[in-house]
């Protein structure tokens, strides 16, 4: 997927920057991302399978580890998922099931509004590597991996017991017909070999 690299280009340029800003802040009120959290959210996504609507939501779980400006996270959804035309209302979705996606990368803290010592607002950008698997009510099953790049926002507090709201919106990149190797399907997804750019939004609470 040619998107990849311009993406990991993209976090090695910002990771050289990110160290210039928190070795240069003047005011010195810079607060690195905790050494390590654990959070849970909720999750909403919508995707194309084989020119169908495809979308759902559920719980999601991470855990991330930080380091100045940069948090690596691991990232645990069930979700729920409906497929349809896209002339097809949701109550006469053609096909449902629930979704298991796992997901691996960074964010970077892009921003800082600091509202007193206790606090204050961030801005993020993330990338992260994943893959999902489909399990489709009558019987069907799909898997394929997928890139998401985005961005977000969150509501941190610094001092105990250090919480953190967020909230982010991805572009979701998942194979196409040139790359249906990177697909494995059966049963009723089986003559749809394709998929299109999708989305992923939603938000959480992390200690």
């Amino acid at each position: 997927m040619r998107v990849l690299p311009c993406v990991l280009a993209t976090l090695a340029v910002a990771g050289g920057v990110a160290r210039a800003d928190a070795s240069e802040d003047e005011d010195g009120d810079f607060v690195g991302l905790p050494k390590r959290s654990l959070g849970i959210g909720f999750i909403g996504h919508g995707t194309r399978i084989g020119g169908q609507s495809e979308g759902g939501f559920g719980p999601s779980l991470e855990f991330a580890i930080g380091r100045d400006r940069w948090q690596y996270v691991g990232e645990a959804l069930l979700s729920s998922t409906s497929m349809s035309e896209w002339t097809t209302s949701a109550l006469d979705m053609k096909t449902s099931g629930k979704m298991l996606h796992a997901a691996a990368g960074v964010r970077w803290l892009a921003r800082q509004f600091r509202i007193d010592n206790d606090g204050g607002i961030e801005l993020f950008l993330l990338s992260m590597l994943g893959y999902q698997r489909f399990y489709f009510d009558d019987g069907g099953r799909l898997s394929r991996p997928e890139l998401a790049i985005g961005w977000g926002f969150q509501v941190r507090t610094y001092k105990k017991p250090r919480l953190a709201f967020h909230l982010d919106a991805r572009i979701v990149f998942t194979p196409n017909d040139a790359e249906s190797s990177l697909v494995a399907c059966r049963g009723s997804c089986s003559m749809e070999e394709g998929a299109s750019t999708g989305f992923m939004t939603g938000f959480g609470l992390s200690w």
